[in-house]
C-alpha cells in the first residue's frame, strides 16, 4: 500500500512512521528497505482489501495523478475496497500482478462495475510465449486497432481472464524478437469483455494511447467494446472457423508488421 493515514492525512511510507489503514483502521508500519519499494504493511495479519505490491504495480499507479491513486470505496452495506486508480471520469483501473481466483475477480468487477484491469503478463515466462504463439492473422486492419481472434484455451493467461465482464489489458513490457508482432512503442493487448464460445478477441493498444484516453476521460472503452462485439457477431453468422486458419499459419505476419510500421510513422496516430 502506498498511502496510509497519519494524523488524518494520506501519507506515503517513510522510515519511522506509524499509521492507520484507511480500510480496516488497523495499525500499519512503514517498510522502507533498500531493495523493495517503500510501502505500508499491517502490523498484524488482518482480513483487509490490501495486498503487497510490486515495483511494476507501483510504477503503473505513478503514471496517474497522486490524488487518483488508492481511492477507497464503500458500498451501502459497508463493504470497502481500495481502487488502485480512479479517474476523474469515474473509471477504476486495477493493476493485477499476482494470480486472482475467479470469485475475487467477479467480486471486484461487481463492486466497481465501471472498471478495467491491467494484468502483468510477465509474471510467468510461459505466459508471454503461449500468448504470442496463439496469434494469427487479424480479422481486420481497416480500423485503427486491428482485432485478433484466438482460442480462450491458449494458455493460462487467457483461460484466467476471458470470462471477465470488463476490458482486460495484458502488459508484456517492450517487444522482444521472439514475439509474433513487434512494435516500436510499449504496447498493451486488450481482451474484449464477454467473449463467447471459447473465443477471445484481442487488440494491440499503444500504452501511451491507453494512458491518454483514461487521463483525459475519453469514452473509448464502451465504444470499442461494442465495435468488437459487432465483429464477433459477424464471425458467428459467417460460421468461418478462424481458429483453424490461424493454427495453420507458420510464418510471421510480415505484411501486417509493415502496416503497423507505416501507421507509426504518421505524426498523428489514432
Amino acid at each position: 500500500m502506498k498511502f496510509a493515514v497519519v494524523g488524518g492525512k494520506r501519507t506515503e511510507a517513510r522510515p519511522g512512521l506509524s499509521a492507520e489503514c484507511p480500510v480496516c483502521g488497523g495499525a500499519m508500519t512503514a517498510k522502507c528497505g533498500e531493495h523493495r519499494v517503500h510501502h505500508w504493511a499491517h502490523r498484524a495479519t488482518r482480513s483487509c482489501d490490501w495486498e503487497p505490491e510490486t515495483e511494476w504495480h507501483r510504477a503503473w499507479k505513478n503514471l496517474f495523478p497522486e490524488d487518483w491513486q488508492e481511492k477507497m470505496h464503500q458500498s451501502q452495506d459497508g463493504e470497502k475496497h481500495i481502487a488502485d486508480v480512479k479517474t476523474e471520469s469515474g473509471v477504476v483501473v486495477e493493476f493485477q500482478h499476482s494470480s486472482l481466483c475467479p470469485e475475487e475477480r467477479e467480486s471486484r468487477e461487481s463492486f466497481y462495475q465501471n472498471m478495467v484491469w491491467v494484468v502483468d503478463g510477465l509474471r510467468r515466462k510461459q505466459h508471454r510465449v503461449k500468448f504470442f504463439a496463439s496469434l494469427g492473422a487479424p480479422l481486420n486492419v481497416s480500423g485503427k486497432l486491428p482485432i485478433f481472434l484466438v482460442s480462450s484455451n491458449e494458455g493460462a493467461l487467457l483461460r484466467d481472464w476471458t470470462a471477465s465482464r470488463v476490458p482486460v489489458y495484458f502488459d508484456f513490457g517492450d517487444s522482444e524478437p521472439g514475439d509474433t508482432l513487434c512494435f516500436n512503442t510499449p504496447t498493451l493487448w486488450r481482451l474484449n469483455p464477454g467473449s463467447l464460445n471459447g473465443r477471445a478477441y484481442l487488440s494491440p493498444v499503444p500504452k501511451w494511447f491507453f494512458l491518454r484516453v483514461h487521463r483525459e476521460g475519453r469514452s473509448f472503452e464502451g465504444k470499442y467494446t461494442e465495435t468488437v462485439k459487432r465483429i464477433a457477431a459477424a464471425v458467428e453468422r459467417a460460421g468461418v472457423d478462424y481458429l483453424k486458419q490461424q493454427a495453420a499459419r507458420s510464418r510471421p505476419l510480415i505484411g501486417f508488421e509493415r502496416y503497423m510500421a507505416r501507421r507509426q510513422l504518421k505524426r498523428r496516430r489514432f
